[in-house]
């Protein structure tokens, strides 16, 4: 039907506006769900009428159609992935890039990232370019259930009344004389049972199943999701089922009241629920945020309905005015290719960004829905269409698929053994190495500065030979979010050199200002469970028990969180705004002064700039903005003044943005040592050590007086692997 390919058009058209950024569609995710309900409808639709006309479905049958019409394409989508990465890497960097590609080809993307978490430090990586497969995994996994589901409740238990009608081979008969001598012969057989009531019975079944499962599903979502937007919500396929039983329970219920769908004025009334169901998306996709509770707590089902609306007036009133309006060319045309359109259309916005042309949104947007329905256009025309066609017999086509995933993943690991933003992890040479502390000095030879108390502290001499404390490590004890624990990873390299030993602590999402929820690129994200530990303790606490157990000599401080929009005081806030500005400001005293309750030196790092890729419009993310960067900066240097000068104990700031970010701009390479990561946040180890030959020096002055004074030399027991698990994951 053409109108049903409009609703396809359309959809896919609302994906690529809200992912393109344009400020008019906050709602156009809801285009995979009006997707889901077609879906849904379509392939019920198919299954009753198989089942009515045979009275079972061929379940092998029905999946070979669907691998004919969905495969070759996946697998085209993959392996073209996978060259890209192994001969232009920069184009879609991304890491580990080949737990992505499995998890596509077997259709388990969306529990794959369920699984992997939408962290800190994950969502600041370069998207992966097989990120929106999530959606066809949950499609195809409905396809494997849904048969199943329905074939059982169909055909379940008809078999064997059938077989038991046909064992009785003569009723009972009974003789009964009557006047005149004669028997009146009487059956005792029952009327046999009208098919037609056992099978609208059946479909009346499977009807109340799918609409209580979509409602179940709604209320799933809700649970999972109280405040908005989490990853287990989006991406679960029980959360998403309610759009795709929402399709099934509209086929079903047309099944059911075959009779009624044909009258005028059931017709009558679909013409009003497509004017409505039109009206109500547009409503939704242009004023609902996908991090919105409402969005989570009922807005999925009523985008779904509305969909729904559409759906049930393009099968039972074509000629509508919705459907003549979904009907309008090229909507038509660019439905029935609909499925390459959303296969594309992410790998291409990641290589058509905004800031590798400068353009602005609308030619932005206009640019990469050509460039997206040429390419689906082209793998329509010479790959799906012919293998649908029959192009690979049955006998070749079961060994073609596995072939063809074989070679796509393969693509995919030969662009792996090179991992994108490798680095050498040796210390760079050529580096100028500091051997005496410059507390509180300045800059020298072209430097960066030093550490530098706020106002000048004295600075410790070494320990002597022979007294408390002495040949013992100075210990250090980093704290902070992912940026923290990246950094930690060269300075740990790089420790003994300077007999100092690092605890590394930085953990994403562990930061004095993440204790509400933050927005960080498309995501909005709770707080994490303080340090990521699990532990149900304020962040302060965590760190108390921290500085209790290991009882540093110095404690260092790097994190990111404070540039995020946080929700704060029940609005949205972020840094440069005087009231969250203060707010920060009251975490950090609260936290150098929890860091340093045992007596260590507290250091404080300065930010430096970020570069993790430009926002769907073109712009920059607002947690990247130079001014957000300066003014956490700003408040740094403001705390350690005013806490030193209030506790008299020196609260120390080392200015690693200077250092990091020479120009006051973001550098991924400095001096020629591969600084950042490839997704423009985080440390490489060769970075680490580059800051580590100007930190740790004087991180061991700073720690004399505390050795000298607590001598409890190495920390007992054991403490966090210098290289975190999660490093790994990242493109560096």
């Amino acid at each position: 039907m053409a109108g049903l390919d409009g609703v396809r058009a359309m959809a896919v058209l609302a994906v690529i506006a809200f992912h393109t950024g344009l400020s008019w569609m906050p709602g156009g995710f809801y285009g995979v769900d009006a997707f889901f309900v077609l879906s849904g409808f379509l392939i019920t639709s198919l299954l009753i009428n198989e089942w009515g006309a045979t009275g079972t479905v061929r379940l092998s049958r029905f999946w070979a159609r669907r691998a004919r019409r969905l495969l070759p394409a996946l697998f085209l989508l993959v392996a073209v992935i996978g060259v890209v990465l192994a001969v232009q890497p920069k184009l879609l960097a991304t890491p580990h890039v080949i737990g992505d590609a499995l998890s596509t080809v077997f259709y388990a993307s969306n529990w794959y990232s369920i699984h992997g978490g939408v962290s800190y430090f994950s969502t600041a990586s370069q998207p992966s370019p097989l990120l929106h497969t999530w959606s066809l995994a949950i499609e195809e996994q409905f396809y494997l259930l849904w048969p199943l589901l329905i074939l059982g409740v169909l055909t379940i238990g008809t078999r064997h009344r059938h077989h038991r009608r046909r064992r009785v081979a003569d009723p009972h008969v009974l003789s009964v004389r009557v006047i005149g001598g004669s028997h009146l012969m009487l059956s005792s057989r029952r009327a046999a049972p009208d098919p037609a009531q056992r099978r609208r019975r059946r479909l009346h079944l499977a009807f109340a199943l799918s609409a209580f499962g979509t409602m179940a599903s709604a209320l799933v979502m809700a649970w999972e999701a109280p405040n908005g937007y989490t990853t287990r919500a989006y991406y679960g396929t029980d959360t998403r089922a309610q759009a795709l039983l929402l399709g099934a329970t509209i086929a079903l219920g047309l099944a059911v009241w075959k009779d009624a769908a044909q009258k005028g004025w059931f017709r009558n009334l679909c013409k009003v629920l497509g004017v409505l169901g039109i009206v109500g998306s547009a409503v939704l996709w242009s004023t609902t945020s996908e991090t919105s509770t409402f969005a989570f707590s009922g807005g999925f089902l009523l985008a779904s309905l509305a969909a729904g609306m559409v759906v049930l007036c393009a099968a039972v009133a074509p000629d509508a005015p919705s459907v003549r309006l979904l009907e309008l060319p090229p909507l038509p045309s660019l439905g029935r290719i609909s499925y390459g359109i959303y296969l594309w259309y992410w790998p291409v916005l990641l290589v058509m960004s905004g800031s590798r042309l400068h353009w602005g949104v609308y030619p932005l947007f206009f640019a990469r829905v050509g460039v997206t329905v040429a390419i689906a256009a082209i793998s329509a025309q010479f790959l799906e269409i012919p293998i649908r066609r029959g192009a690979l017999p049955s006998w070749r086509s079961l060994v073609a698929a596995p072939a063809a995933a074989a070679a796509a993943i393969g693509l995919v690991l030969i662009s792996t053994l090179v991992p994108v933003g490798a680095t050498n992890v040796a210390p760079p040479s050529g580096l100028p190495k500091t051997t005496t502390s410059t507390l509180p000095g300045t800059p020298a030879n072209g430097e960066p500065p030093a550490l530098s108390p706020l106002p000048p502290a004295d600075v410790v001499a070494p320990t002597q030979e022979g007294a408390p404390g002495a040949g013992r490590p100075i210990k250090v004890l980093l704290v902070g979010d992912s940026i923290a624990g990246t950094l930690g990873v060269g300075l740990s390299t790089y420790e003994v050199n300077d007999n100092v030993q690092i605890v590394n602590e930085g953990i994403p999402g562990c930061s004095v200002a993440m204790a509400q929820e933050i927005r960080v690129l498309w995501y909005t994200l709770p707080p994490d469970k303080p340090c990521g530990t699990g532990s149900p303790d304020p962040l302060m606490t965590q760190w108390q028990k921290w500085v209790d157990t290991y009882n540093p000599d110095v404690v260092v401080y790097l994190a990111r969180g404070e540039t995020f929009d946080q929700e704060a005081a029940g609005r949205w806030q972020n840094l440069t705004q005087s009231g969250f500005d203060q707010y920060v400001t009251d975490r950090y005293r609260q936290a150098v002064r929890v860091l340093g309750s045992r007596g260590a030196a507290v250091v404080l790092l300065t930010t430096p700039y970020y570069s993790s890729g430009t926002a769907p419009s073109g712009s920059v993310w607002p947690e990247d903005a130079p001014s957000r960067v300066d003014r956490d900066n700003a408040i740094i240097h403001e705390v350690a003044r005013s806490e030193t000068t209030a506790t008299g104990h020196p609260v120390y700031v080392f200015d690693l943005g200077a250092m990091t970010s020479p120009g006051n701009q973001y550098a991924a390479t400095v001096a020629g040592v591969p600084m950042r990561c490839g997704d423009g946040v985080h440390f490489t180890q060769t970075g680490g050590v580059f800051v580590g030959l100007q930190l740790l020096p004087d991180l061991a002055v700073l720690g004399e007086a505390h050795r000298t004074a607590s001598p409890s030399g190495s920390w007992r027991g054991g403490v966090p692997s210098p290289t975190p698990h999660w490093f790994p994951s990242l493109p560096c």
